[in-house]
Protein backbone atom coordinates (compact mmCIF):
# COMPACT_ATOMS: atom_id res chain seq x y z
CA UNK A 1 0.00 0.00 0.00
CA UNK A 2 1.24 3.49 -0.95
CA UNK A 3 -1.04 5.51 1.38
CA UNK A 4 -3.13 6.93 -1.47
CA UNK A 5 -5.75 5.21 -3.68
CA UNK A 6 -4.52 6.85 -6.91
CA UNK A 7 -0.96 5.62 -6.33
CA UNK A 8 -2.21 2.12 -5.51
CA UNK A 9 -4.41 2.09 -8.63
CA UNK A 10 -1.55 3.39 -10.76
CA UNK A 11 0.76 0.66 -9.49
CA UNK A 12 -1.74 -2.14 -10.04
CA UNK A 13 -2.96 -0.98 -13.46
CA UNK A 14 0.34 -0.16 -15.18
CA UNK A 15 2.67 -2.70 -13.60
CA UNK A 16 1.87 -5.49 -16.10
CA UNK A 17 2.13 -3.13 -19.10
CA UNK A 18 5.62 -1.77 -18.44
CA UNK A 19 8.78 -3.88 -18.81
CA UNK A 20 10.61 -3.99 -15.48
CA UNK A 21 13.97 -2.36 -16.09
CA UNK A 22 16.43 -1.61 -13.26
CA UNK A 23 17.26 2.03 -12.47
CA UNK A 24 20.02 3.00 -10.06
CA UNK A 25 19.37 5.69 -7.44
CA UNK A 26 22.39 7.46 -5.89
CA UNK A 27 23.46 10.82 -4.49
CA UNK A 28 24.49 12.61 -1.31
CA UNK A 29 23.43 15.24 1.22
CA UNK A 30 25.00 18.69 1.41
CA UNK A 31 24.15 21.57 3.71
CA UNK A 32 24.60 25.33 3.60
CA UNK A 33 23.18 28.51 5.10
CA UNK A 34 21.97 31.76 3.55
CA UNK A 35 20.32 35.06 4.40
CA UNK A 36 16.63 35.47 3.57
CA UNK A 37 13.97 38.14 4.02
CA UNK A 38 12.05 37.92 7.26
CA UNK A 39 8.69 38.49 5.52
CA UNK A 40 7.26 38.25 2.00
CA UNK A 41 6.56 42.00 2.01
CA UNK A 42 10.34 42.61 1.75
CA UNK A 43 10.81 40.63 -1.48
CA UNK A 44 12.61 42.74 -4.09
CA UNK A 45 13.43 45.59 -1.70
CA UNK A 46 16.99 44.58 -0.85
CA UNK A 47 16.34 45.79 2.70
CA UNK A 48 16.34 43.90 6.01
CA UNK A 49 15.62 42.59 8.49
CA UNK A 50 17.07 39.25 7.40
CA UNK A 51 17.05 35.79 8.95
CA UNK A 52 19.44 32.89 8.49
CA UNK A 53 18.07 29.82 6.72
CA UNK A 54 19.73 26.40 6.61
CA UNK A 55 19.35 24.22 3.53
CA UNK A 56 19.88 20.47 3.56
CA UNK A 57 19.93 19.24 -0.04
CA UNK A 58 20.11 15.71 -1.38
CA UNK A 59 21.35 15.88 -4.93
CA UNK A 60 21.55 12.73 -6.97
CA UNK A 61 20.28 10.94 -10.02
CA UNK A 62 18.35 8.01 -11.39
CA UNK A 63 20.43 6.16 -13.99
CA UNK A 64 19.57 3.32 -16.36
CA UNK A 65 21.12 1.51 -19.31
CA UNK A 66 18.08 2.46 -21.42
CA UNK A 67 16.39 5.88 -21.85
CA UNK A 68 13.42 6.59 -19.60
CA UNK A 69 11.35 9.39 -18.14
CA UNK A 70 9.01 9.64 -15.21
CA UNK A 71 6.39 11.38 -13.18
CA UNK A 72 6.96 12.72 -9.65
CA UNK A 73 4.37 12.78 -6.87
CA UNK A 74 4.25 14.62 -3.55
CA UNK A 75 1.77 13.29 -1.00
CA UNK A 76 0.87 15.67 1.83
CA UNK A 77 -1.86 15.61 4.46
CA UNK A 78 -4.16 17.57 2.15
CA UNK A 79 -3.24 16.82 -1.48
CA UNK A 80 -1.46 14.56 -3.93
CA UNK A 81 0.56 16.67 -6.42
CA UNK A 82 2.25 15.42 -9.58
CA UNK A 83 4.55 16.69 -12.33
CA UNK A 84 6.06 14.96 -15.36
CA UNK A 85 9.80 15.19 -15.99
CA UNK A 86 10.34 17.25 -19.19
CA UNK A 87 12.99 14.98 -20.66
CA UNK A 88 13.78 11.41 -21.67
CA UNK A 89 17.32 10.35 -20.85
CA UNK A 90 19.64 7.69 -19.48
CA UNK A 91 19.94 9.86 -16.35
CA UNK A 92 17.39 12.04 -14.56
CA UNK A 93 18.53 14.34 -11.74
CA UNK A 94 16.73 14.08 -8.40
CA UNK A 95 16.53 16.90 -5.85
CA UNK A 96 15.25 16.61 -2.28
CA UNK A 97 15.64 19.62 0.03
CA UNK A 98 14.74 20.56 3.57
CA UNK A 99 14.79 24.24 4.53
CA UNK A 100 14.44 25.70 8.03
CA UNK A 101 15.38 28.76 10.05
CA UNK A 102 18.81 28.35 11.61
CA UNK A 103 18.52 27.35 15.24
CA UNK A 104 14.89 26.25 14.80
CA UNK A 105 15.31 23.07 12.80
CA UNK A 106 13.51 21.06 15.50
CA UNK A 107 10.38 23.21 15.17
CA UNK A 108 9.57 22.75 11.49
CA UNK A 109 10.93 22.73 7.95
CA UNK A 110 9.84 22.84 4.32
CA UNK A 111 10.32 19.86 2.02
CA UNK A 112 10.81 20.40 -1.72
CA UNK A 113 11.46 17.72 -4.34
CA UNK A 114 11.99 17.44 -8.08
CA UNK A 115 12.64 14.95 -10.86
CA UNK A 116 14.43 15.76 -14.10
CA UNK A 117 13.74 19.49 -13.85
CA UNK A 118 10.09 19.13 -12.79
CA UNK A 119 9.50 20.48 -9.28
CA UNK A 120 6.63 19.94 -6.88
CA UNK A 121 5.22 22.46 -4.37
CA UNK A 122 6.96 22.87 -1.03
CA UNK A 123 5.35 21.08 1.90
CA UNK A 124 5.65 21.86 5.63
CA UNK A 125 7.07 18.96 7.62
CA UNK A 126 7.95 18.36 11.25
CA UNK A 127 11.43 19.53 12.17
CA UNK A 128 14.28 17.69 13.84
CA UNK A 129 17.61 18.55 15.38
CA UNK A 130 18.97 16.14 12.75
CA UNK A 131 17.09 17.58 9.79
CA UNK A 132 18.58 15.33 7.10
CA UNK A 133 18.03 12.32 9.35
CA UNK A 134 14.30 13.08 9.49
CA UNK A 135 14.02 12.26 5.77
CA UNK A 136 14.32 8.59 4.83
CA UNK A 137 15.52 8.03 1.27
CA UNK A 138 14.37 5.27 -1.05
CA UNK A 139 16.05 2.10 -2.33
CA UNK A 140 19.27 2.01 -4.36
CA UNK A 141 17.53 0.18 -7.21
CA UNK A 142 14.13 1.08 -8.67
CA UNK A 143 12.10 -0.82 -11.25
CA UNK A 144 10.33 0.90 -14.13
CA UNK A 145 6.56 0.65 -14.01
CA UNK A 146 6.43 0.63 -10.19
CA UNK A 147 5.53 3.60 -7.99
CA UNK A 148 8.41 3.96 -5.52
CA UNK A 149 8.92 6.27 -2.54
CA UNK A 150 12.20 8.18 -2.89
CA UNK A 151 11.90 10.34 0.24
CA UNK A 152 9.66 9.88 3.28
CA UNK A 153 9.10 12.27 6.18
CA UNK A 154 6.61 12.32 9.03
CA UNK A 155 4.06 14.34 7.04
CA UNK A 156 5.00 14.33 3.32
CA UNK A 157 6.27 11.67 0.91
CA UNK A 158 7.97 11.95 -2.49
CA UNK A 159 7.21 9.19 -5.03
CA UNK A 160 8.23 8.54 -8.64
CA UNK A 161 6.97 6.33 -11.44
CA UNK A 162 9.54 5.64 -14.18
CA UNK A 163 8.60 4.57 -17.71
CA UNK A 164 10.93 3.32 -20.49
CA UNK A 165 11.32 5.48 -23.61
CA UNK A 166 9.78 2.83 -25.85
CA UNK A 167 6.33 3.34 -24.29
CA UNK A 168 6.35 7.14 -24.58
CA UNK A 169 5.68 9.73 -27.24
CA UNK A 170 7.16 13.21 -26.89
CA UNK A 171 4.79 16.03 -27.79
CA UNK A 172 5.01 19.78 -27.96
CA UNK A 173 6.83 21.73 -25.26
CA UNK A 174 8.65 18.61 -24.02
CA UNK A 175 5.48 16.97 -22.71
CA UNK A 176 5.58 13.17 -22.91
CA UNK A 177 2.58 10.90 -22.95
CA UNK A 178 2.04 7.20 -22.72
CA UNK A 179 1.46 5.63 -26.14
CA UNK A 180 -2.25 5.27 -26.96
CA UNK A 181 -2.01 1.52 -27.58
CA UNK A 182 -0.48 1.04 -24.13
CA UNK A 183 -2.90 3.43 -22.38
CA UNK A 184 -6.06 2.03 -24.00
CA UNK A 185 -6.64 -0.59 -21.30
CA UNK A 186 -6.02 1.73 -18.34
CA UNK A 187 -8.79 3.14 -16.12
CA UNK A 188 -9.96 6.59 -17.34
CA UNK A 189 -8.37 8.59 -14.51
CA UNK A 190 -5.01 6.86 -14.90
CA UNK A 191 -5.13 7.23 -18.68
CA UNK A 192 -5.81 10.98 -18.39
CA UNK A 193 -2.89 11.39 -16.00
CA UNK A 194 -0.39 9.55 -18.20
CA UNK A 195 -1.59 10.73 -21.61
CA UNK A 196 -2.86 14.30 -21.25
CA UNK A 197 -1.63 15.99 -18.09
CA UNK A 198 1.71 17.68 -17.30
CA UNK A 199 1.04 18.69 -13.69
CA UNK A 200 -1.88 18.62 -11.31
CA UNK A 201 -3.18 17.68 -7.90
CA UNK A 202 -6.19 16.07 -6.26
CA UNK A 203 -7.44 16.65 -2.70
CA UNK A 204 -7.09 13.71 -0.35
CA UNK A 205 -10.61 14.33 0.94
CA UNK A 206 -13.03 15.01 -1.90
CA UNK A 207 -16.14 17.05 -0.96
Amino acid sequence: MLNHPLLDQLNSSIGDLVPGESVEFSGEWTNSSRQAYKSEAQIGTGSGPFVEVVDFRWRGALTSAKPFSGIAFLLTADNLYWAKAPEVSLTLPVDVSLHAYAGYTAEGATLTAGLGGAFLPGAPVAGSADLAGSCALGPNILITGRVTCLARTSSADFFVLLIPRGLLKMGRKRLWRLREDVAASLPPGIRELLVYRRTGFIPNQLP
